[in-house]
């Protein structure tokens, strides 16, 4: 998702899979606390792995504890990504903290060089392509009004991998030699 999409979601949007497929809802909003906006303001749904879940499910444990411990109420429309470490506590977290963090990580030499939050979701997209996943599946999963947005981003990922395969074409043609026995 983009970062304004994931700075913008509340407790309630992501639902728990419950023997099903857990999701997160992005949900257009006009009053994000920290300003953040779906663009275009379209919703959707993401659906996400258990893996996900178990981490959101350790982050809302986290959450809980702490707004315990400082007296605060935590409901399902309250933000999810928060300020936990620094005042104001419990605050939504804004593009700039994010800005702030990745920064302090790179300074630290942690990831490639350049890298920002947004390589995320490029890199996601990359990976679901390259796994065969159905171009209109990925502009859907990404939020793209159209799919050509994402063929016109994307499109090279599916051009190198038929590129590739057509470098190994004498293996592919290798099992229609036809062998006149003698």
């Amino acid at each position: 998702m983009r970062i304004g999409e994931a700075l913008g979601l509340r407790i309630s949007d992501f639902v728990m899979g419950r023997g099903g497929t857990p999701y997160i809802e992005i949900v257009p909003r006009h009053d994000n606390a920290n300003g953040a906006r779906v663009k275009m303001m379209r919703p959707r749904r993401i659906y996400v792995g258990s893996d996900l879940e178990r981490l959101f499910a350790d982050y809302l444990t986290l959450l809980a504890c702490r707004a315990g411990e400082w007296g605060v109420a935590v409901t399902a429309d309250s933000p999810l990504l928060v300020n936990l470490q620094r005042p104001p506590l419990l605050a939504p977290l804004r593009e700039g903290t994010v800005r702030d963090k990745t920064a302090a990580l790179q300074r630290k030499g942690i990831g490639p060089p350049g890298w920002t939050p947004h390589w995320f979701r490029h890199s996601h997209a990359t990976a679901l392509l390259l796994a065969g996943t159905a171009e209109w599946v990925v502009s859907r999963r990404l939020g793209h009004a159209h799919v050509q947005t994402t063929l016109d981003i994307y499109g090279w990922v599916r051009e190198d991998e038929a590129l590739r395969a057509a470098a190994n074409w004498q293996s592919y043609a290798s099992g229609w030699q036809v062998h006149d026995g003698k």
